[in-house]
C-alpha cells in the first residue's frame, strides 16, 4: 500500500510539472492539473502528505489557474491582431 502511494504521490507530482508547462499551449493544461490533484489527494496517508504529494497538489492547482488565464490572453491578442490592419 505504501509503494502505492509513493507512485501516486510521483505521478501527482510529474503531472502538476507538465500542467505548467502545458496550460502555453491553449488550455491543454487543465487535464494533467486536474489528475494531479486527484493524485495528491489519493496519495494521502493517514492525514499526511508526502514532500512529493505536496509539489504535485501545489503544482496542480498552479497549472488549473493559469490554463483558462493564458487561454483568455490568447484570444484577446489573435482577437487584437486580426483587426482591421492598414498596410
Amino acid at each position: 500500500m505504501v509503494q502505492q502511494n509513493r507512485t501516486m504521490a510521483m505521478a501527482s507530482m510529474i503531472l502538476g510539472i507538465a500542467s505548467i508547462v502545458l496550460s502555453c499551449c491553449c488550455c491543454i493544461g487543465i487535464i494533467p492539473a486536474g489528475l494531479a490533484i486527484i493524485f495528491a489527494c489519493l496519495s494521502r496517508v493517514e492525514e499526511h502528505f508526502t514532500s512529493q504529494a505536496k509539489t504535485g497538489l501545489i503544482t496542480g492547482i498552479i497549472g488549473l489557474v493559469m490554463a483558462p488565464i493564458l487561454g483568455l490572453i490568447l484570444i484577446a491578442m489573435i482577437g487584437v491582431n486580426s483587426g482591421n490592419v492598414w498596410y
